[in-house]
């Protein structure tokens, strides 16, 4: 086995060398610099101290700053700083996003019956950054109002058209809710059925003052002038701007859960893919950040006064399976789940997450990265080519087929992850073509058959590799249930469709888990989907700043009391 895994990291380093000269990359994605390459450019925005901010203030640096305009929060809910701190919510999560009672930075009291079909809110005594109010009609307009928008994250819209009154008969959404009923400061929802992520959507979903969005269309909200200096009701509110040079945050001095004794400064970024990074972490200018760059991760490691901590994040990279019948009504080549296994067992990803990827990944068994929220004890598919070889056999797979791989990213270490899993299948006597594809991805990719028992497929390819950042639990699993519009891949499945819906059946977070549990036992025995490898995120934090939680997601909106944090 050693000497297998040697001839392994051997091969890598040949493939990568090979993968350069043949083909371009993109260094904006994720692990466009899996191979560790790439030199951080030097070219980077300096801190500079704005007028408004004096010399004995404290500030705290990070990055993420806007470049034109800012984000609207209802997208990406917590990528950037900004949308942390400038905007309050409904609930707060835990760093396991999990939402916690009478939190005091919430912006509302909640109940949720136990039916799962009523959210009542108790909104608190808040004020806008502008000094006025905070309003119950604010935050059912904001629902309202963002659910018509193009710019919302996919569990918000399905717990808000989960609302009584929220959709026509023709599909669209209606201007008013008739489920969402106001009652002084009492916000009622009612559901028309279960909304298993009604809560998990309340903290991270941020309302907004329906004062600046008049004659603003829903479509075109992004370019709206809000968004050049937004008004929330969060700790932090927005002091100067000088876009794609820097932007300070000011404490708010009315905001009901403590101000803060410092002054956030931030230099522009695009999310967090932010070339300059290390160069401003090294000139002390970054107290706080993160990233998934395997360049940044080893130089920062060599970086005084900065500390590295990874987070599980739910960001899995995979490979979808298409086990429909081909045109000519014969099985699929994955069809046999015995060939499924044998293909998992046959690649080493252990070596390939330590040497393509430098340590920075971590191998999967299942979609789901949480430990907490899979079951336990479950196969891990450590490489074992005899294996893969031994139930090859047991389902007579014909050597002559080729397996065809499609993958829609640019970047060069995903040729060298192609070039590395098809070397590795054929040691055990299987073919493999890998192609990018461009176009239209929604038909090439994700078109269902109409007969979603026996097919046949409508999409040309065996494995697509593809990548998984989810929120809920939920938008890992739910493609898969037959009569899913993106359901390319996976035939009607009695079992796995029973499954499916136990994830769904309850709003009680706890059910859901154990269901999800026993859903990732038949994901990992049946392995409907293949789990590569986990991509982790890693928080950067300076030494000089106390008080920030290394261990929570900075994907999403969690309990960090960032008011509470001290900048020495």
């Amino acid at each position: 086995m050693k000497k297998a895994k040697r001839f392994a990291a051997l091969f890598l380093g040949a493939a990568m060398v090979l993968g350069l000269v043949g083909c371009g990359g993109n260094a904006t994605t994720a692990d466009s610099t899996a191979n560790g390459t790439t030199t951080p450019t030097t070219e980077t925005s300096v801190a500079t101290t704005p007028e408004s901010v004096s010399g004995d203030t404290r500030i705290l640096y990070t990055n993420g700053g806007p470049e034109e305009f800012f984000e609207t929060p209802w997208l990406n809910p917590g990528t950037y700083m900004y949308n942390k701190t400038l905007y309050a919510h409904m609930i707060v999560a835990d760093k396991n996003l999990n939402p916690i009672q009478d939190d005091a930075d919430a912006l509302a009291t909640y109940n949720f019956s136990d039916d799962g079909k009523t959210l009542t809110f108790q909104l608190k005594d808040a004020y806008w950054h502008d000094g006025e109010k905070v309003t119950p009609e604010d935050i059912k307009w904001s629902i309202e109002y963002v659910s018509k928008t193009a710019v919302i994250n996919p569990v918000f819209l399905s717990t808000f058209k989960a609302i009584e009154g929220a959709v026509a008969e023709d599909g669209s959404i209606n201007e008013t809710f008739s489920g969402i009923v106001i009652d002084g400061n009492t916000i009622t929802i009612t559901f028309s059925g279960i909304a298993p992520d009604a809560l998990l959507a309340f903290t991270q979903f941020a309302p907004v003052p329906r004062k600046y969005f008049e004659n603003v269309d829903p479509l075109k909200v992004q370019q709206a002038e809000y968004f050049q200096k937004p008004v929330g009701s969060g700790p932090f509110m927005v002091g100067e701007v000088s876009m794609n040079n820097y932007t300070t945050l000011v404490p708010f001095e009315k905001y009901y859960n403590g101000v803060a004794d410092f002054t956030i400064q931030l230099l522009p970024s695009a999310g967090d893919s932010d070339p300059n990074l290390v160069t401003r972490a090294m000139a002390g200018n970054l107290d706080y950040g993160y990233t998934k760059m395997v360049a940044d991760i080893q130089a920062l490691e060599t970086v005084q006064n900065v500390t590295l901590n990874p987070v599980d994040v739910r960001y899995t990279r995979m490979f979808y399976l298409n086990k429909f019948n081909n045109k000519d009504g014969s099985p699929a080549a994955l069809a046999d789940a015995r060939v499924r296994q044998a293909l998992r067992y046959a690649i080493d990803m252990q070596t390939i997450c330590e040497t393509l990827f430098n340590g920075a990944a971590v191998p999967a068994d299942v979609l789901i990265p949480g430990e907490s929220d899979k079951a336990s004890g479950l196969n891990r598919y450590e490489y074992n080519p005899e294996k893969a070889k031994e139930l090859l056999a047991e389902a007579n797979w014909d050597s002559n087929t080729v397996i065809k791989t499609v993958f829609y990213y640019t970047d060069q270490a995903t040729v060298d992850l192609m070039t590395a899993i098809q070397a590795y299948l054929a040691e055990v006597g299987v073919k493999m073509e890998f192609q990018l594809v461009e176009g239209d991805l929604a038909t090439i990719l994700w078109s269902a058959p109409a007969d979603q028992t026996n097919g046949p497929r409508v999409v040309d390819w065996d494995m697509c590799y593809a990548a998984n950042a989810a929120l809920s639990l939920h938008e890992y699993y739910d493609r898969y249930h037959s009569g899913s519009g993106t359901n390319s891949h996976t035939p009607k499945d009695d079992k796995l469709d029973a499954l499916l819906d136990a994830t769904n059946a309850s709003p009680d977070a706890s059910k859901q888990i154990e269901a999800f549990k026993e859903l990732t036992k038949y994901e990992n025995e049946n392995m409907f989907v293949m789990a590569l490898y986990y991509q982790p995120i890693y928080v950067i934090s300076s030494n000089r700043v106390q008080g920030i939680p290394t261990d929570a997601t900075p994907q999403y909106c969690t309990d960090w009391h960032i008011q509470d944090w001290v900048v020495n």
